[in-house]
């Protein structure tokens, strides 16, 4: 349990990076950002509950400035997280990954 905090703590820590990351390249995840602000900065809560959907703005985003690394889908199949997620919900972010030409 205590270790599951921790590495979602850590994993929430690395999103918050990568909004940080997004925003010197130009890009400003604004929506993503707010639903940060609306679970208090949970973004485990926020990306579990997005990748899922269909938008992919972001993705392609990134993609465009050639920083595919700071996703929220790269950063949650990265091995350390992947046990704190459903499979079907890695498989997802691999799948849009893949899509895009990101190396797994």
């Amino acid at each position: 349990m205590l270790e599951t905090k921790f590495l979602k703590n850590k994993f929430n820590e690395e999103i918050l990076q990568a909004v940080e990351e997004s925003k010197k390249i130009g890009y400003i995840p604004t929506r993503f950002i707010q639903m940060l602000q609306l679970q208090g900065n949970n973004a485990f809560e926020v990306v579990s509950k997005l990748v899922t959907k269909e938008a992919t703005t972001g993705l392609e985003k990134l993609w465009e400035k050639g920083r595919l690394d700071l996703s929220v889908e790269a950063v949650m199949i990265k091995n350390e997280y992947r046990e704190l997620f459903d499979s079907d919900v890695i498989k997802i972010c691999e799948k849009k990954l893949k899509s895009c030409g990101y190396k797994i």
